[in-house]
């Protein structure tokens, strides 16, 4: 496997080529992350039913994971072809050069997404996929990975602490083929600092979003009025201080054939020298539950953004950012609702209406609220209504300026 013809084709048909990348972004993400690809300097971007798809080389692909903070995980994409047939989708699956791009000690987890095309049954093609895959690395006398058992595929979750598995996906639309591989191991909003939270924390990559959506980077004060396990306070100070969100764990690329550490360990110095010791302006992370205080430090201090933040231990309702001397910046709140509070709670969006309305004159906000008649009941001046997906539920964000 380790010969100079095989060297010569890994660089030649992996490492030194051109390939289209896929960022798996939620649909109300999209233009927020094709404008973190263009500040990474991409080109030829568009979007897709996917996210957004890019072209580059391996360092692309391992910048995108690295910078990106909206992405949920960065696809490959490696193979196209016309399958009319689960024969002639096999044949074209056990030619391709699978030795190029996977480890052989790395289990496999095929995926299927099928419409309007002959071939209709996603566990054959599933099925299908890995004993194409398997033959390849027989036909060159060698043992092919793993596969990770359907069983496993809702419970065990890719992990950057527990281990990877390798997704390879095939999507058939129209008797046409896709064959992506996944290039993240680990969501992209599992950043590997947040290892405590309080029950159903606002995913990172959703946090990221949302202060990106009210155009904050970092140039004026930041608050984080419920903070709970600090997931806003701690992307906050992640995008003020330039932090690369992925510096700190591990990727699926890494394991490839094709890896080049050398590239992999420039991109991540060169993000460590971008980065600034601490915020321009206060990120403050403001909870009435000490415990919460406690689990959102130890979640900065993994995140390496500890000495950035200020914690307060209030309850938001009786905190008024005049007597810190602050000047108006962004306020985001994200309440108890829904599976949180157990119910929905007029007076409590009621209630933060009127300390907005009363204190934070001049501010920016966002508040997640969990249905149209509870974002409302805030008043907010102007207010716009972003609808959002997190956990499963339909929500929104109620941005607007006091």
């Amino acid at each position: 496997m380790e010969s100079k013809a095989y060297r010569r084709r890994l660089k030649r048909y992996v490492q030194g080529a051109i390939h289209r990348f896929a960022a798996i972004v939620p649909e109300e993400l999209r233009v927020l992350c094709k404008k973190e690809l263009q500040d990474l300097g991409f080109s030829d971007l568009e979007l897709s039913e996917a996210g957004v798809e890019f072209a580059g080389n391996l360092s692309a692909c391992y910048l995108a994971n690295l910078r990106l903070r909206t992405a949920s995980r960065i696809l490959c994409r490696v193979h196209f072809f016309r399958a009319g047939a689960i024969e002639e989708f096999f044949s074209h699956v056990s030619a391709f050069p699978w030795e190029l791009w996977i480890s052989r000690t790395v289990p496999v987890r095929t995926e299927a997404y099928i419409g309007h095309s002959r071939i209709r049954h996603e566990t054959l093609v599933r099925e299908t996929l890995f004993e194409g895959i398997q033959k390849r690395f027989g036909g060159l006398q060698l043992s092919g990975p793993r596969e990770m058992k359907s069983a496993l595929r809702d419970t065990q979750e890719d992990s950057p602490v527990t281990g990877m598995s390798q997704r390879v996906m095939a999507h058939i639309r129209e008797n046409r083929c896709q064959l992506s591989l996944d290039t993240s191991g680990a969501n992209l909003h599992e950043r590997g600092y947040r290892l405590k939270h309080g029950g159903a924390p606002l995913r990172e990559t959703l946090a990221a979003g949302v202060l990106l959506k009210c155009g904050w980077s970092g140039a004026a004060p930041l608050i984080d009025g419920m903070t709970g396990s600090g997931t806003i306070a701690i992307e906050g100070a992640l995008i003020s201080g330039r932090h690369a969100p992925g510096i700190n764990r591990n990727f699926l690329f890494q394991r490839w054939p094709a890896f080049r550490e050398e590239s992999w360990n420039y991109l991540r110095r060169k993000a460590g020298e971008q980065a600034r010791a601490a915020a321009c302006f206060p990120v403050m992370g403001i909870d009435r539950s000490t415990e919460c205080l406690e689990m959102a430090e130890e979640n900065a201090e993994r995140a390496g953004v500890g000495g950035g933040i200020r914690w307060i231990g209030k309850d938001f309702l009786e905190f008024d950012p005049s007597e810190e001397n602050l000047v108006p910046g962004l306020v985001v709140l994200n309440p108890p609702y829904g599976r949180r509070l157990g119910h929905r709670d007029r007076t409590l969006y009621e209630g933060v209406g009127r300390h907005l309305r009363g204190h934070f004159k001049g501010w920016q906000v966002a508040v997640i609220a969990p249905d149209e008649s509870l974002a409302l009941a805030m008043r907010i001046p102007g207010a716009r209504l972003w609808r959002i997906r997190h956990g499963g539920l339909r929500v929104m964000v109620v941005l607007g300026r006091l």
